[in-house]
């Protein structure tokens, strides 16, 4: 192999991975990991906005953040509870963390963010595209970031089973 296929497969792994973790964080029984799922500043506010987009980003990707909390942080989180979990057997997922880049504001209710995704402390993917929304006084990781990193995923694997919530 060279150097650029075994790079890819790297990246590949890790977003994998990454979306595994998604899973099996969600079905762990650990306690919250003392963040607040409170009302975010109003998205007129772009500096509070940011820092409430990035928690509720990191929170959400957090291994130790229980699926009842993630569920709040994802935009439509209860009917996504399926998609959350279909990835959570990956013995890997304490391995991966994802890290807000930047936020940026097209609209009030809509947020682009670019993250990375680390495994074991290693940026392996750098520059990803997701997005947050607004809804009802939150920033909320946007059900199609979720949905688009599970495709990726179930795409590396070769498998075409239909993704829960993943319309």
């Amino acid at each position: 192999m060279n150097g650029t296929t075994t790079t890819r497969s790297a990246r590949l792994c890790a977003v994998v991975v990454a979306t595994a973790a998604l899973g099996l964080a969600a079905c762990s029984s650990s306690s919250p990991s003392g963040s607040s799922t409170t009302s975010s500043p109003s998205p007129q506010n772009t500096a509070t906005s940011t820092a409430a987009v990035t928690t509720a980003w990191t929170d959400f990707f957090a291994k130790t953040t229980p699926i009842a909390q993630k569920e709040t942080l994802l935009e439509n989180g209860s009917a996504m509870s399926g998609a959350v979990q279909a990835f959570s057997t990956n013995p890997m997922v304490g391995q991966v963390t994802a890290s807000v880049q930047s936020v940026t504001f097209p609209s009030p209710d809509k947020a682009d963010v670019t993250y990375s995704i680390s495994l074991n402390g290693h940026v392996v993917e750098n520059s990803m595209a997701g997005t947050a929304v607004y809804q009802n006084g939150k920033w909320l990781v946007s059900d199609t970031t979720l949905c688009g990193l599970l495709q990726l995923a179930q795409s590396t694997s070769g498998s075409s089973a239909a993704i829960p919530g993943c319309g």
